[in-house]
């Protein structure tokens, strides 16, 4: 492998972002992660529940809000953030009720909660963004 190629393959494992407008099957958007996360080494349990909290925020965009724009995914010193954004802002609502303990919804998110550092949504007048911050270790 040439350097060239190494310093991009390299460059893409640090942040990659995928395109969800045409709502690609959810088993082609975990290879794609997957194939990203793993390049070097990855602990396969750290791997597998980070694809999982993706999978549960690239469904999520699909399910509720018909709209989904993009997976991005960028390394930070303290951890992995993943992010789902999609073009219903007006949605953000339900989902902090459902971070601040509403009850009958949410049970994927519950799930997204207990395998995160911490995950919340920001939005503005055409956007919303359901992010994760994974433990890297």
């Amino acid at each position: 492998m040439d350097t060239d190629r190494l310093c991009a393959r390299v460059a893409e494992v640090a942040e990659g972002v995928y395109d969800l407008r045409l709502r690609p099957d959810p088993p082609v958007v975990r290879r794609w992660l997957a194939g990203r996360l793993t390049f070097g080494t990855a602990p396969a349990a750290a791997l597998g529940y980070t694809v999982l909290v993706a999978d549960e925020l690239v469904t999520n965009a699909y399910d509720h809000t018909g709209v989904p724009l993009r997976l991005r995914y960028s390394r930070h010193r303290t951890g992995l953030l993943l992010e789902v954004t999609d073009a219903a802002p007006g949605k953000a609502q339900t989902l902090a009720a459902i971070r601040d303990g509403a009850r009958g919804a949410g049970t994927g998110l519950a799930v997204v909660a207990s395998l995160t550092l911490d995950w919340g949504v920001h939005h503005d007048a055409a956007e919303k963004t359901v992010w994760a911050l994974m433990p890297t270790k």
